[in-house]
């Protein structure tokens, strides 16, 4: 079966086949979600140097900006419009949105992560790494994932 990427990994490695291996290690031992199997093809494993490396960075970042604001949407609809509230929330749908975003705003992966940065751990690029990606491509790889049916995930239930 030929499943869709669902995650992007920026890795730093000396090559793409250890960019790969050490994505499949983290994966294999993540404790925040786990896939019932999940495939990295070496062939698809974009170094820095090349031509489409950074518009799929960019398409990455982006994925999880649009996330991040679809999260913000829903808090608003929810009627959360200032930080004050938050300490008065009850406890249910609109906790868990907050807790969600909070995740991708801290660098937790979770299943709707499309871009996650193992460099930093983090769900985007700072300036620095962006600046030493530019001063040595060929250090820095983009390991796309395809996974099966999701296991388990912290962030959401699975029935």
């Amino acid at each position: 079966m030929d499943y869709p990427i669902s995650h992007y990994f920026l890795v730093r490695s000396r090559s793409g086949q250890l960019a790969g291996q050490h994505v499949e290690r983290y994966l294999a031992n993540n404790q925040l979600i786990s896939y019932a199997e999940f495939f990295v093809r070496t062939e698809e494993i974009l170094n820095g140097a090349g031509h489409t490396f950074w518009d799929t960075l960019g398409h990455g970042l982006a994925a999880n900006d649009q996330f991040a604001r679809r999260m913000l949407a829903h808090l608003k609809e929810e009627g959360v419009t200032s930080l004050d509230q938050l300490p008065e929330l009850e406890q249910g749908y609109v906790t868990k949105i907050l807790h969600t975003l909070t995740h991708l705003l801290d660098g937790f992966i979770g299943i709707d992560s499309v871009f996650y940065n193992l460099v930093e751990d983090s769900h985007r690029v700072s300036a620095g790494l962006s600046d030493a990606i530019r001063a040595n491509p060929a250090d820095y790889w983009l390991v796309p994932v395809r996974t099966g049916k999701l296991e388990a995930s912290v962030l959401h239930p699975v029935d």
